[in-house]
């Protein structure tokens, strides 16, 4: 991301996941798929993301820790 970037202002911040794109799911879709995706995109973007740990939390990839 670059600071003040389109993608900044837009919301997307480091250590988020993007998990749809245009209201298509792409979280099985592979990082080279989505670059290419994005690169290729016409006109407005539609975008979810949301941060890594709330996804892997999700997705059963990471167990919460209760201190």
């Amino acid at each position: 991301l670059l600071r003040g970037g389109i993608a900044e202002r837009g919301g997307v911040r480091v250590g988020h996941r993007i998990i749809e794109i245009n209201n298509q799911s792409v979280v099985a879709v592979p990082h080279e798929k989505i670059v290419n995706l994005l690169a290729t995109s016409v006109g407005e973007i539609l975008m979810k993301t949301m941060p890594t740990s709330m996804f892997r939390l999700l997705t059963g990839q990471e167990n919460p820790i209760y201190i």
